[in-house]
């Protein structure tokens, strides 16, 4: 009798390929909604918009309802069909919403179409409030949610009714919230193409293999930021406890299992003492006790203060270092990059950066606040450009008035983060990942 003894490379390959189809085979439903035909301030794109978005979400495996220029009674009917859906299927729920959107004394409402809106007041009865798409999904106990909201476009209606813009929601545990710009602020419908430039760029992203959500919609804010000059940034809430990929990464093949050989071994050779010398690390500034290849940065303290500042913002060596050993990605570098060209990355990976270089060296290392990191600049420490367009991250939460928050760390992820450059202070979202950031360490 002859029995089939599988090989170790088929074996590894069978594996990958179970994982990667269980992957894929969880649920996926989605509610996908495009309103653009309003009798006072009709939009061009949001149909569009909406039929692509469904279309390539049925392409990643989403089973979808559609509906496209929905009055209260469908959009209602369409949201009760979706919850249902969720509550058999579970698995990953997604709305995609595209159209007006307003807000009242911070709560959302998404404008069907056919709706006689004259007055503030008459929004709660005519629009849908958008928290009962937050509370469809925790009603049928789902355990992934995305809302993504390309709504608060701009148009005479948002402004002449309601608060400029969306207000921020909270959704369940296992929520992520995208918006197609900041709270309070308007986004694009797009004058020239089929779709908004914040869903151009999300159809783009989605299409990605192994981008995880966080990197797709990371990627989503840097195209539609420069697109529009920096005039629409988007904005996310997460509190997602896992990962999500709308195509899972490719598994990588398996390495040939070499067979075992006996090595023959070279005749040993004494170096010499010049390769002796060359092996000794080199050293920053003549100074023996600190190697290049150091993890801790240059510091510096600042006078009767009662902390050091990194002379100069970590580098893309350095940061690059921290994600080869973390397995977080990293920006790559321009042409022309020397080795000590700044990081420019997230506040939250700003923020791990400092947390990973603690860890490793037992120091306390964090980023600044707003007040230290002024502090340093007027003491004349660390390079600064003297045009005054670096853009650095601190640990503050930014408001337009100080309020005292310039003085200490926030301890999650605020909506604005205080950034410093040359003599100027401004506000960035936290997922602009085009700042470079110094590192403190109180003595």
């Amino acid at each position: 009798m002859k029995f089939f003894v599988p090989t170790l490379r088929a074996v590894i390959g069978l594996t990958l390929l179970i994982s990667a189809g269980m992957a894929l085979a969880e649920p996926r439903t989605a509610l996908v909604i495009g309103n653009g035909a309003y009798a006072d301030a009709p939009l061009r794109n949001p149909a569009n918009d909406a039929r692509d978005v469904a279309a390539k979400l049925r392409e990643l495996g989403f089973q979808v309802i559609e509906r496209l220029d929905a009055d209260r009674q469908t959009l209602r009917l369409a949201l009760r069909e979706f919850e249902q859906q969720l509550r058999q299927r579970r698995g990953v729920g997604l709305f995609y919403y595209a159209g007006h959107g307003v807000q009242i004394k911070g709560q959302n409402y998404l404008i069907p179409v056919g709706v006689d809106i004259r007055q503030e007041f008459e929004i709660p009865d005519e629009g849908v409030d958008a928290d009962a798409v937050l509370r469809a999904m925790e009603s049928a106990g789902n355990g992934l949610n995305i809302v993504i909201l390309d709504a608060c476009r701009n148009n005479p209606f948002a402004r002449s009714l309601g608060s400029r813009g969306l207000a921020r929601m909270d959704g369940p545990v296992g929520t992520f919230i995208a918006y197609a710009t900041a709270p309070g602020a308007i986004s694009l419908d797009g004058s020239s193409g089929r779709n908004s430039p914040y869903t151009r760029s999300l159809l783009a992203a989605m299409s990605t293999p192994g981008l995880g959500l966080e990197q797709i919609f990371k990627q989503v804010l840097v195209a539609v930021e420069q697109e529009t000059g920096g005039s629409q940034v988007p904005w996310v809430a997460s509190s997602l406890r896992g990962d999500f990929y709308f195509i899972a990464p490719v598994p990588a093949s398996p390495a040939p299992v070499a067979l075992p050989t006996a090595p023959s071994l070279p005749s040993p050779v004494a170096p010499s003492p010049d390769a002796r010398s060359s092996e000794q690390p080199p050293t920053v500034g003549g100074d023996p006790g600190r190697p290049v290849m150091s993890l801790e940065p240059d510091m510096a303290a600042v006078p009767n203060a009662g902390f050091s500042i990194s002379r100069q913002s970590i580098s893309l060596d350095a940061y690059h270092r921290f994600a080869k050993a973390t397995g977080q990605p990293a920006p790559p570098a321009p042409g022309a990059a020397g080795s000590d060209y700044p990081a420019r990355v997230t506040w939250k990976e700003a923020m791990d950066y400092a947390a990973w270089l603690s860890r490793q060296t037992g120091a306390g290392y964090r980023l600044p606040t707003e007040v230290e990191w002024e502090d340093a600049a007027r003491s004349g420490i660390g390079a600064h450009d003297p045009s005054g367009q670096d853009r650095e991250w601190t640990c503050s939460e930014y408001r337009p008035e100080y309020q005292g928050q310039e003085r200490r760390c926030v301890n999650s992820l605020p909506e604005a983060v205080a950034i410093r450059g040359g003599h100027w202070r401004a506000g960035a979202d936290p997922l602009s990942a085009d700042l470079g950031f110094r590192l403190v360490r109180d003595r």
